[in-house]
């Protein structure tokens, strides 16, 4: 990861966008959510969505835990991880929590904030083994409920 915090916002590049609408859409659970963060209409993004699942056989499974509704393929997480490195490069991480948790966020430039729904938030460590989110922040009471199998304490 760069040595040097990104000084502006971190963007995403055109030729990626349809797969991070893919690991939005994963995190979220919504196009309506997914559209938000990605500052999109919800139409724009089930459009956008529908187009990706025709060209690369995608099929949305509706009963899925999260993580896996929108695409559970071993070559989606592959380029995910392309995709990942990317941003990595550029001094951003991907982190997750609650919406209580968002205005914390806004003084880590270094942070794509994604505000979790409480179903992905409770498949965290999913979330974390298949790539869709670097971290995740929790509070103390989230903590005491939270099973993880490494977690890092980092002071706030």
């Amino acid at each position: 990861m760069s040595a040097v915090l990104p000084r502006r916002p971190y963007r995403i590049p055109a030729v990626l966008r349809d797969l991070v609408l893919v690991d939005m859409l994963e995190l979220t659970g919504s196009t309506v959510a997914a559209a938000q963060l990605l500052n999109l209409s919800q139409p724009s993004v089930s459009r956008r969505y529908r187009r990706l699942a025709k060209e690369m056989g995608l099929q949305q499974q509706r009963g899925r835990q999260p993580g896996r509704r929108f695409c559970d393929a071993d070559w989606m997480r592959l380029l995910r991880q392309g995709v990942n490195r990317h941003r990595l490069d550029c001094g951003v991480l991907r982190l997750g929590g609650s919406a209580a948790i968002e205005p914390l966020m806004s003084s880590w430039p270094w942070a794509e904030w994604v505000p979790l729904p409480a179903a992905s938030l409770n498949h965290s460590n999913t979330l974390l083994e298949l790539d869709l989110l670097d971290g995740v922040v929790l509070d103390r009471n989230q903590i005491a409920a939270f099973q993880p199998c490494n977690l890092i304490p980092l002071p706030v």
